[in-house]
């Protein structure tokens, strides 16, 4: 009796161990999963669904109604997934987000586990995500798919669970979310096995971030399940920040870092001011500021999902075509500065454009994608502490002339590179520099090529009103994009930036100066773009002996690249202050006048030069 017992342990044991390195190796690695995201860079987001179509606008319809005629009367006639994905191969993008079912539930796939689709619900009846997967793998474009969390039709999508305010069409008072969460398991693992994706980009999970709700999400099965298809996941799966779970974070709508983040992220933005097509928003943004964006990305190690909005006949706007075909243009020619690459040696923001670098053995190039041509034909690049073994301009492989001298006032490397007076590409011109061995760059903040000084208060050493224990001085240790302040101390949240507003709260930073002269100290903060600033409380800089106070008012609000939708900079003059002395300095932005009702979020302290 003993004996066949231990034989059946045993067998168990062997049988259990079997299973387990199966499955081991059938988890793909971190590599497998994530490498052709690092190397593609750049990536298209579509946005096609019911909103698109001319009912939605229709007047005298409450929004459950609009939703509803839109799904029936779906026809998109001119829709051909060949020529989007032409498209974006011409444009030079790697891969492709598409919406497979936005927040109205709408799925676009002939799903087995619902009737609201595009075979069931519409007069189109042909399977989109079917139809887009085939071009994709034909064309050699990686396919992922937007999939919203929120569900405004399922009737077990409970609304105290809703993204918008309890919003649904048919509320149900019986609903119940568990039941929901195996529908919505059930078309994930449908789109895996029917499309095969690489990529899930979740949306929709604000009515999850209290932790006992998000338990429902079930995080760890949802990326067990979608990693043993080899697909990976963005951070907005309960908006998992801290990447615990899932695979590489997505900042927030139309927002860019200022900054190498230090892990893997994405960033989705539009190129006007809607994500689905509609009709009469004219305010595209230049094919420039967008291959801005795409070098700025790039520069920071991570990648850009630009959005298009296809029309009611599934057509891609002309108008963002004709911007698609120029970036296709300059990659054709630049593309080896972003395929591939990684994020640049010198982790903070330029504002002359961005670095990034290519490792092949011993040798490092490095990429100076330049938006802000020097006029006056001498390119200067400080901090860099490697012997360059060759310049040129990446486009057409022309030698530059270059000279590095060490500046022992200022204790850093300038290195002055001779280019043509006039820009080489009127967007972004690149300077490929050859260097043996990995990249030594100076890590402290720079002053700038055109003299100014930008601190990002994301960077800064934070000083809180009174010692909190365990509690980190820089916002970046947390790998965590923001930290607005709520209630005391710093807390993280999305806007990268930090929140003072009481007495005895400061930031600090060290940088390196190589310039002497005269410099405007300006604050700049952000807000959203139609709350009223309030100039109660007081701040104070001080920096090479040298101290400004005044109030945070508003001296001008401008519209900020990197900042996420609807919000704006502000920009505070506190006055104007003179550094003789090169090398190392410390600045200190402090409130001096606490904020009573109103928390300004910092973004960075500038000093300007005045002759600038």
């Amino acid at each position: 009796m003993n004996y066949r017992y231990c034989y059946l342990l045993l067998s168990v044991l062997m049988l259990t161990t079997s299973l387990l390195s199966a499955q081991e190796e059938k988890t793909p690695s971190d590599e497998e999963l994530m490498g052709w995201f690092r190397n593609a860079r750049f990536g298209m987001f579509i946005h096609f669904g019911a909103s698109t179509s001319e009912d939605f606008l229709e007047e005298g319809l409450n929004k459950t109604e609009r939703y509803e005629k839109s799904v029936k009367n779906f026809n998109p006639v001119d829709f051909d997934a060949k020529e989007w994905v032409r498209i974006a191969k011409d444009a030079g993008m790697k891969y492709i987000v598409f919406t497979t079912k936005h927040h109205d539930g709408f799925c676009k796939w002939d799903s087995k586990l619902t009737e609201w689709d595009v075979i069931d619900a519409t007069p189109f009846k042909r399977d989109i995500v079917g139809e887009l997967a085939a071009a994709c793998k034909e064309a050699g474009i990686e396919l992922g798919f937007y999939y919203s969390i929120a569900d405004w039709y399922h009737p077990e999508y409970d609304t105290t669970y809703s993204n918008r305010k309890g919003f649904h069409f048919n509320p149900n008072p019986d609903a119940d979310i568990t039941k929901y969460m195996d529908f919505m398991y059930g078309q994930i693992k449908e789109l895996c096995e029917n499309y095969q994706p690489k990529l899930f980009w979740f949306d929709g999970s604000a009515g999850f971030r209290n932790k006992n709700r998000k338990r429902l999400l079930g995080q760890q099965e949802m990326m067990d399940l979608l990693n043993s298809y080899g697909v990976i996941s963005n951070s907005r799966l309960g908006d998992d920040d801290t990447l615990k779970y899932v695979n590489y974070l997505s900042m927030g709508d139309n927002m860019t870092p200022a900054g190498n983040i230090g892990a893997d992220f994405e960033s989705a933005q539009t190129m006007n001011d809607n994500w689905h097509f509609k009709k009469g928003d004219d305010n595209w943004k230049s094919a420039k500021t967008m291959l801005g964006k795409l070098i700025d990305i790039a520069g920071n190690g991570g990648n850009y999902l630009l959005n298009v909005g296809p029309n009611s006949k599934g057509v891609i706007p002309k108008e963002s075509q004709t911007r698609l075909k120029i970036m296709g243009e300059w990659l054709q020619k630049n593309g080896n500065a972003i395929y591939g690459t990684t994020a640049g040696p010198y982790p903070y923001e330029f504002n002359w454009g961005s670095m990034t670098q290519r490792n092949k053995g011993e040798n490092t190039t490095l990429y100076l994608n330049v938006v802000d041509w020097p006029k006056n034909g001498i390119f200067k690049l400080f901090g860099l502490n490697n012997s360059i073994e060759n310049a040129s301009l990446l486009a057409n492989g022309k030698s530059l002339s270059y000279d590095a001298k060490f500046n022992a006032a200022a204790g850093a490397n300038v290195i002055s590179i001779d280019v043509p007076k006039t820009a080489p590409d009127p967007n972004v011109s690149v300077i490929a520099l050859k260097i043996k061995g990995a990249l030594i760059m100076d890590q402290a903040f720079l002053q700038q090529q055109d003299g100014k000084v930008i601190l990002d208060a994301f960077r800064a050493t934070i000083h809180d009103k009174e010692f909190v224990p365990n509690k980190t001085l820089r916002p970046l240790d947390q790998r965590i994009f923001t930290v607005p302040k709520k209630g005391k101390g710093i807390m993280p949240t999305r806007g990268m930036t930090v929140g003072l507003n009481e007495v005895g709260q400061a930031l600090s930073w060290d940088f390196r100066m190589l310039k002497p002269g005269k410099y405007k100290v300006v604050v700049l903060s952000s807000v959203k773009e139609h709350d009223k600033w309030k100039t109660d409380g007081s701040m104070r800089v001080t920096v090479a002996g040298q101290s400004v106070e005044s109030k945070l008012k508003e001296d001008k609000r401008w519209n900020n690249e990197r900042m996420a939708t609807e919000m704006k900079s502000v920009v505070s003059i506190l006055g104007n202050i003179e550094i003789k002395t090169l090398g190392m300095q410390t600045l200190s932005l402090e409130v001096t006048s606490g904020f009573t009702d109103f928390t300004p979020n910092i973004i960075n302290v500038q000093l300007i030069p005045i002759d600038n």
